[in-house]
């Protein structure tokens, strides 16, 4: 099986979970994935211009959510 179909196999098949299966899956891939990132540096470069691009209308304070990720309490 190639690369892109186990992709899309995986995308399609995490779609097809409930949002709450959706989140719990989340939970366990996000550390996995910042650990990707903070190991490749041009991995991080590459994604992070789409990552703010959709923080834009997010709506919560970009300050604050620094803040917090950065330890701050």
């Amino acid at each position: 099986m190639n690369q892109g179909k186990k992709i899309d196999d995986f995308l399609s098949n995490f779609r097809k979970l409930s949002k709450d299966e959706q989140k719990e899956v989340m939970k366990k891939l996000i550390p996995e994935f910042c650990q990707l990132v903070m190991q490749d540096k041009s991995f991080m470069k590459e994604i992070m211009p789409q990552c703010m691009e959709m923080m834009k209308g997010m709506d919560f304070p970009m300050k604050e959510m620094r803040f917090k990720m950065m330890g701050g309490s």
